[in-house]
């Protein structure tokens, strides 16, 4: 079986399980690794536009995953629900007038899975600190809390579709840091751009 074979079974089994409008295929992958023990390897990793249907995915998964065994062939799969920020708000009271002196060091952000909601923690780290004052100074005078919500959305939502190591699940962990390479990260990609940023991220 190809990747592409691969795929389209995905495709059948979801759609007859009437899961397909939950799946993404556009960022879903399907791969052939290097044989393992002379055994064909695949993988694939399925993302999910609701965290509601991991559990039909992963009854799905396993059952192909059964079926390519018994045609001698290997495969890892993993299933990766995506999450999206609808907020972010501040655990301390807002002062807009002064931006060096901020609470920004901690917020809470409200991410969303299909009908799920979950509230998490976002800690600033101490060196992520100084980058966010840095963009800020470039923001108008009255616009720089809306800035740090814009700012904090973008690294949280970056952190939640992330393919990498950074992948984030808030469901496992409730609370995540966001660090100076998260921010720089987001601004310099601006700057690469050439998008303005006037208000905010």
């Amino acid at each position: 079986m190809s990747p592409e074979a691969l795929k389209k079974k995905v495709m059948k089994e979801f759609k007859s399980g009437g899961l397909l409008k939950s799946l993404d295929v556009e960022t879903s992958a399907f791969k052939e690794l290097p044989p393992l023990f002379e055994v064909r390897h695949l993988s694939m990793r399925l993302v999910l536009d609701d965290v509601g249907a991991v559990a039909a995915a992963s009854s799905i998964a396993a059952e192909i995953r059964r079926d390519l065994e018994r045609e001698g062939i290997d495969l890892e799969y993993e299933i990766c629900p995506q999450w999206k920020v609808v907020n972010v708000s501040s655990v301390a009271p807002e002062r807009r007038d002064d931006a060096d002196s901020m609470p920004f060091e901690q917020f809470q952000a409200e991410v969303q899975s299909g009908n799920a909601r979950r509230s998490v923690t976002i800690h600033v780290s101490a060196e992520a600190k100084p980058r966010i004052l840095q963009f800020l100074a470039h923001v108008p005078r009255g616009y720089r809390q809306t800035a740090i919500y814009r700012l904090l959305e973008t690294c949280i939502n970056h952190k939640l579709s992330s393919r990498a190591e950074e992948y984030w699940d808030p469901v496992l962990y409730q609370s995540r840091a966001i660090e100076w390479r998260d921010v720089a990260r987001i601004v310099e990609s601006r700057v690469a751009r050439n998008e303005p940023q006037p208000v905010g991220i």
